[in-house]
């Protein structure tokens, strides 16, 4: 089974707008849902309420898209910060809620080795609580409101970009029993935090339920550059999905054309081929 495709109002500019207005243009191009983004949103209050009822009318999913830090400089979880979204993405009502890893690091030799555990098998006491009081966040939230996913983006940072952090982070969390929380594995992020992609994708695949494509490459002035996804069978894009699971939903991650175009890239990721998972996976991704 294959994964829904969602569109990101970021693929249509970066500047500040009314993004509940792109509802139609979305439904219209073939999308199943649209990623919300807080940045994109106008000075003042945030029109989530308006965000919600567009999403509701033109039948969209929807996922909000935040850019802040899960774990703060100190290695602490953001909480007044999270607190805050949550009560954001209570109005708006997405599905799943995307953030950054921040600078999370596991106890010990965690970073290159997985996660410490100690003669009993259990995790090492400082992720254990510093996970756990994550979970009982997210249980609040979803006692008042709801299913809600989170889910962890690798960003363009040194430390939120860094493949052996984020599986670190995946590895405590499933030793813990962390339901609902999971990897944003974006394609090209990889490129600018200096990891390799193909590796990341081999270790992390277990843990991803949404997939950010783009293509990344220089410019003249040497400078990396996120730019639309090629149709080339042997693309970098392409060879990721392969070893990501089908049913990991997918979005384009770049800014296209005009919205005339959004079409033929949806058409793209829906006929990219990605890693065939077995039913228990499937079940474990599509259900959170």
């Amino acid at each position: 089974m294959m994964g829904a495709v969602f569109v990101p109002t970021s693929v249509f500019g970066d500047t500040p707008g009314l993004q509940h207005e792109w509802t139609q243009t979305v439904r219209a191009a073939g999308a199943d849902g649209i990623e919300i983004r807080r940045e994109l949103f106008p000075p003042g209050k945030l029109p989530l309420a308006e965000c919600r009822e567009a999403n509701r009318n033109s039948g969209l999913r929807c996922i909000y898209s935040v850019p802040m830090e899960l774990w703060d400089e100190n290695g602490r979880l953001n909480e007044k910060q999270l607190s805050e979204i949550l009560e954001e993405t209570g109005i708006l009502r997405p599905e799943m809620l995307k953030v950054s890893l921040g600078h999370f690091v596991a106890v010990g030799a965690a970073r290159t080795a997985g996660v410490r555990k100690s003669s009993h098998g259990q995790v090492s006491r400082s992720c254990d609580e510093r996970l756990i009081r994550l979970g009982v966040i997210l249980d609040q939230y979803r006692t008042l409101h709801g299913p809600l996913t989170l889910l962890v983006e690798n960003d363009q940072t040194p430390h939120g970009g860094d493949a052996g952090n984020l599986k670190a982070f995946f590895e405590t969390v499933e030793l813990i029993g962390l339901g609902g929380v999971f990897m944003t594995f974006d394609t090209g992020n990889w490129i600018y935090a200096g990891e390799e992609p193909v590796k990341a994708a081999l270790e992390l695949a277990p843990y991803t339920a949404y997939i950010h494509c783009k293509h990344v490459v220089y410019s003249e002035d040497h400078v990396l550059q996120t730019v639309p996804i090629p149709e080339e069978e042997n693309a970098l894009w392409r060879e990721l999905l392969a070893h990501l699971p089908n049913c990991a939903s997918r979005a384009i991650e770049f800014t296209i054309p005009g919205p005339e175009s959004l079409a033929k890239y949806l058409k793209m990721l829906r006929q990219a081929r990605g890693m065939q998972g077995n039913k228990r996976e499937t079940e474990r991704l599509t259900k959170g």
